[in-house]
């Protein structure tokens, strides 16, 4: 298994028919059926292989025979030294990629654009790659513009461009990769390299979901939920929401796993939020974990169980998620779901007090009032509360009143 376009992620199953000519042998037939881009003349909306990951295993076996009953098969060619590639054998597919890429063939032409790019078993050489991106791009394969656009949008071999970027982009997105347009409704949110439209954004999200994309499944879903780019509507979110879970999407689990604990829109259900968490928390989600340790912590509808909310928080605040940390440290503070560790506590809060949470620089700012774990030090309490009263945190505009800050 391997990737197939340069920083592409998104994996498409094989296609069951595909587009040959009459002509064509049956082992031509067995490697198309396992190499051809869906993108590709020909095998347009049914070649098996998308802008991501394919099974290139079969898809060498396959093309292996038919480029010995055909070595001067162009096609063949293009699709075996794609496959080589992705099986991490740059060195026996970058011969064939060059023949085909020679030939005109886009397939190869993007293939080895991308690894002149990056140098990967190849010498780096941005111009020529860019320029055979150029090349497959102007004649409509879209993954070679999804290429370009990383290349403006990166600086690699060109200077760095977002407007430019976000033409190839568009062009990949309109072609029906749904990276591109995921990208796409990006940048017209933030209004990067493009004039910013919450409209436009909805849009392209709501085609990127029609793909039964989860991560685009769960963006819709937040769009509906905010009124981003469209009238907020309840139900229409958590069914966007619903479709994602259903792939296993651990954002959009614990998207539907807040709405199940909220009641919004669905019966209140702190137990079948409790499970969606748990699911969701399976796929390394630091935000799931937090809010299972949440439910955890604070028993509500599903039994109190300390041990577990301090592990959850732990696994959480270690995967970065700083109010994980803060509760984790309080917690560990008082002893509870385990011994008190105000060692731990103290580096905890230091660390998402760093990061810039305002309840983890009031607390730690406390620490140091106290001199609880920490030097006593006024000085640096005040500095705290200070940086956490900046953020509007009441508690610590209190207590910097009462220090005399």
């Amino acid at each position: 298994m391997g990737g197939l376009w340069r920083r592409a992620a998104i994996s498409f199953s094989l296609a069951a028919v595909l587009v040959t000519s009459a002509a064509a042998s049956e082992l031509f037939d067995a490697c198309a059926e396992a190499a051809a881009s869906k993108y590709e003349p020909g095998y347009e909306g049914v070649g098996p292989v998308g802008a991501g990951s394919f099974n290139s295993y079969d898809a060498i076996d396959a093309c292996k025979l038919a480029l010995a009953e055909d070595p001067a098969s162009i096609r063949v060619k293009a699709w075996l030294g794609n496959a080589y590639v992705a099986n991490d054998e740059v060195a026996k597919g970058v011969p064939l990629l060059e023949d085909a890429a020679a030939a005109g063939n886009v397939v190869a032409e993007t293939a080895l654009a991308d690894l002149l790019i990056l140098g990967k078993g190849i010498a780096r050489d941005y111009a020529r790659g860019n320029g055979l991106l150029l090349e497959a791009a102007k004649a409509g394969f879209v993954p070679a513009s999804l290429s370009l656009a990383y290349s403006y949008d990166f600086g690699d071999g060109v200077a760095a461009d977002p407007a430019q970027a976000f033409k190839y982009y568009l062009a990949a997105a309109d072609g029906g990769i749904v990276r591109a347009q995921l990208v796409v409704a990006d940048r017209y949110h933030r209004g990067v390299g493009v004039a910013q439209s919450d409209v436009e954004a909805f849009t392209w999200l709501a085609r990127a979901a029609d793909s039964q994309d989860p991560e685009a499944q769960y963006r819709l879903g937040v769009a509906y939920l905010e009124g981003r780019g469209v009238e907020a509507n309840t139900a229409k979110a958590l069914e966007a929401f619903q479709a994602s879970s259903d792939q296993y999407y651990h954002p959009g689990m614990t998207a539907l796993g807040y709405m199940t604990l909220q009641g919004i829109g669905i019966d209140a259900s702190p137990a079948a939020a409790s499970d969606l968490f748990s699911s969701a928390k399976s796929s390394d989600a630091p935000l799931a974990s937090y809010d299972l340790a949440l439910l955890q912590e604070e028993g509500n509808g599903i039994g109190q169980d300390l041990a577990s909310a301090r592990q959850n928080y732990q696994d959480a605040a270690t995967a970065g998620e700083m109010r994980a940390a803060v509760n984790l440290a309080l917690m560990e503070l008082k002893g509870e779901g385990g011994p008190v560790d105000t060692a731990a506590a103290v580096e905890w809060l230091s660390k998402a007090a760093a990061a810039g949470n305002a309840t983890a620089q009031n607390n730690l700012g406390r620490l140091h009032e106290l001199g609880l774990g920490v030097e006593a030090d006024l000085g640096r309490a005040r500095a705290l509360y200070g940086q956490a009263t900046a953020q509007g945190y009441d508690l610590a505009k209190q207590n910097l009143a009462r220090l005399g800050g």
